[in-house]
C-alpha cells in the first residue's frame, strides 16, 4: 500500500496519477482490467484506468449498474468476474469515487480480494481532495 499511496498523493497530473494507482492495482493481483471513477451527484465518470479499452461505459447514471449500486449501498459490489467498492470520504463517508475491477475468471474475487480492494479504495481518497 505505501507504493499505492505514493502513486497517489504527488504532484503529477491527477489523470495520470489515477492511472498508475490503477495499472498498480491491476498488477498486483493479475486483473484484467481497473478503472478509477469519480462519483457526482448525477453521473459517475472515469478518471484512470488501465488493461485495455477505454470502458465502454465512461460516463453512466449514477444509479445505473454495478456501481450505481455501490454507490447506493456503500459497499463492495461482487459479481462472477466484476468487482465495485466505493471510495469514501474520509470525514463525510459520502461515496466521491468508485474503483471498478474486471478478472477474465468466473467468481474471481475472493473475500481476501474484496479486502485488498476495500484497503486500495481507502489509499486512493487523496486523488478526490
Amino acid at each position: 500500500m505505501q507504493r499505492l499511496s505514493a502513486a497517489v498523493d504527488n504532484e503529477a497530473n491527477r489523470d495520470e496519477r489515477a492511472r498508475r494507482a490503477a495499472e498498480m492495482i491491476r498488477e498486483a493481483r493479475g486483473y484484467r482490467w481497473v478503472g478509477i471513477y469519480d462519483v457526482g451527484d448525477e453521473e459517475i465518470s472515469v478518471v484512470g484506468y488501465t488493461g485495455g479499452k477505454l470502458p465502454k461505459h465512461p460516463r453512466s447514471s449514477v444509479s445505473a449498474g454495478l456501481s450505481g449500486d455501490a454507490v447506493r449501498r456503500r459497499a463492495t459490489v461482487i459479481t462472477g468476474s466484476e468487482a465495485v467498492v466505493p471510495i469514501l470520504g474520509a470525514e463525510s463517508g459520502v461515496v466521491i469515487g468508485t474503483l471498478d475491477v474486471e478478472s477474465d475468471s468466473v467468481d474471481a474475487f475472493t473475500p481476501a480480494d474484496a479486502n485488498f480492494l476495500e484497503e486500495c479504495a481507502g489509499t486512493l481518497r487523496p486523488l478526490y481532495d
